[in-house]
């Protein structure tokens, strides 16, 4: 354990001595999170999809069934263990070692899955199990990864803000006033890319070859490596700084915001000889200063803060919505997917829907980060922000709308007709159910960048951005769970698949509306 606090307390030191100006701006270091999330799901994205056809359907429906159940319930205590989580007495920033054990969790499945494909088989129990085992364990992963993530964005959003009030002190004019939408789009964009990289892999590989191998699962763990080594060039929020800004990491903060709040911050490190051994001594460190956002709570004090954070007015409001993010794409992309289009089609639906992903998350964070929009309304910054929550949710409604209109045209059709149509891309016919495609691909990331900006404008401390986050994914991956078990059609028909979701969605954004009030 010694040895791993020394590792990452090296780390610590290499970066804040060595890491130039330019990669301590917060968009730099969004777009390394991106890039982990990126080579990551490069391979777990592919995995999934390609589940069916490389375990076989019963397996793949145990696997994914295990991811998010342990998913699910491990949101539970994710916050917690961000918020707490380190070695000794090491202070690293907790969100990038959590994010790197999360990251490893998801080779579990991988390693699992290639002892299957080299010692096991469809007939080989045991090494059937593994492979549930591994989902099991991406899942408890998962959970960490992702409430990592958010923590971190968020604090990173917050660091620029603080940044951007020392920069006008300065006399640098910088107009935008909140910059949670613009990174968090960055990101997203960036992580939707893993999709079209790991559809085009999989591509070039099952053209020739329609089933799994140990040699394309080698590959995946590749990928997945590379991620968990590139989650240690994160810096911590408190190292950000504007590329070109005069603003020096000594400087007093300003005394408005209070997200790296003083009782989080213990600037400490182990101290190592030079064999590489921890001395049990601890020192204060020069500047620049990487600081601790370990929280001091108690185990229980942690439980009862992400328990009242649960049940909150303004986090009631947003559940179901929270929900509906992961209830929607079971359907969309497996039930409908899978009925109108032809296979080598799917693959090419999947490149419009993730296209579609970026260019929503770029336009809605730079929407919801507009300072503009509050000239032409008032010069209150609450009434701004409630503003274009408020048009940001009416265009949800519209563009996810036309697509639900656009699936239940087609199921309409295909409920009267012999057989359902699978279009191929060549034919006319596929533009409909396409345009179905690109509504519900942009209308994804405009909701997922617009629930991160809410929850950045909920809450200021790092400790309650992971509570919210870990919330926001317990609900999420609660919904994927329903929305997958609901799929085979002896459980649900697709036309009523598409109308429970059409009602969660309308109910949900009806009362995420009421969150709006909080701003």
């Amino acid at each position: 354990m010694c040895g791993a606090a020394t590792m990452f307390a090296r780390i610590d030191n290499f970066l804040a001595n060595h890491s130039p100006a330019w990669y301590r701006a917060p968009s730099v270091q969004t777009a390394t999170l991106g890039v982990v999330f990126f080579w990551v799901f490069a391979a777990y994205t592919t995995i999934q999809f390609y589940a069916a056809s490389t375990y076989g359907p019963d397996l793949a429906a145990d696997s994914v069934s295990a991811v998010y159940f342990c998913f699910t319930v491990t949101c539970l205590i994710a916050p917690s263990v961000t918020n707490k989580f380190g070695f000794l007495k090491f202070h690293s920033t907790s969100c990038r070692v959590t994010m790197f054990f999360g990251v490893l969790a998801y080779a579990s499945l991988v390693l699992n899955s290639l002892i299957y494909f080299l010692y096991g088989g469809e007939d080989v129990r045991w090494s059937r199990r593994m492979v549930v085992v591994g989902g099991g364990i991406l899942g408890c992963g998962a959970s960490l990864l992702w409430t990592s993530q958010g923590r971190l964005i968020l604090q990173y959003a917050s660091k620029a803000e603080e940044l951007r009030v020392l920069e006008e002190q300065d006399g640098v004019l910088n107009k935008s006033k909140t910059q949670t939408g613009r990174l968090m789009g960055l990101f997203w964009s960036i992580f939707q890319c893993s999709a079209l990289v790991g559809g085009g892999v999989s591509f070039l590989y099952f053209n020739k070859k329609p089933e799994g191998s140990a040699a394309l699962y080698c590959l995946f763990l590749a990928f997945i490596l590379i991620g968990a080594l590139f989650t240690q060039l994160l810096l911590p929020p408190s190292m950000l700084k504007t590329s070109g800004s005069t603003v020096s990491f000594n400087r007093t903060k300003s005394p408005s915001y209070s997200s790296l709040d003083l009782a989080e911050r213990t600037p400490l490190y182990c101290n190592v000889d030079s064999g590489g051994q921890y001395t049990g001594e601890e020192t204060e460190v020069s500047i620049p200063v990487v600081v601790a956002d370990l929280s001091h709570q108690s185990w229980s004090e942690e439980a009862r803060g992400t328990f009242y954070l649960f049940i909150s007015k303004r986090m009631g409001c947003l559940l179901l919505l929270f929900f509906y993010t992961g209830f929607n794409q079971p359907y969309q992309q497996a039930t409908f997917g899978n009925r109108f289009f032809t296979r080598r089609t799917i693959g090419a639906e999947l490149i419009i829907f993730h296209l579609m992903e970026i260019l929503g998350a770029i336009v809605i964070g730079r929407f919801l980060d507009d300072d503009k929009v509050s000239e032409n309304y008032s010069h209150n910054k609450s009434f701004s922000k409630k503003t274009r929550a408020r048009l940001c949710l009416g265009s949800f409604i519209v563009i996810n709308s036309i697509g639900n209109i656009l699936a239940a045209i087609q199921e309409y059709n295909a409920k009267h007709a012999l057989t359902p149509t699978a279009h191929d891309i060549l034919s006319v016919g596929v533009i409909p159910p396409s345009m179905a495609f690109a509504c519900w691909g942009f209308a994804d990331a405009q909701i997922q960048v617009y629930c991160y900006w809410l929850l950045g404008g909920f809450y200021s401390s790092g400790h309650d951005h992971a509570r919210a986050v870990g919330v926001y994914k317990l609900a999420q991956s609660l919904g994927t769970s329903i929305g997958f078990f609901l799929i085979p059609v002896s459980r649900l028909g697709e036309l009523s698949q598409l109308l429970c979701s059409t009602l969660v969605f309308v109910v949900g954004t009806g009362l995420s509306f009421q969150s709006t009030f909080f701003l």
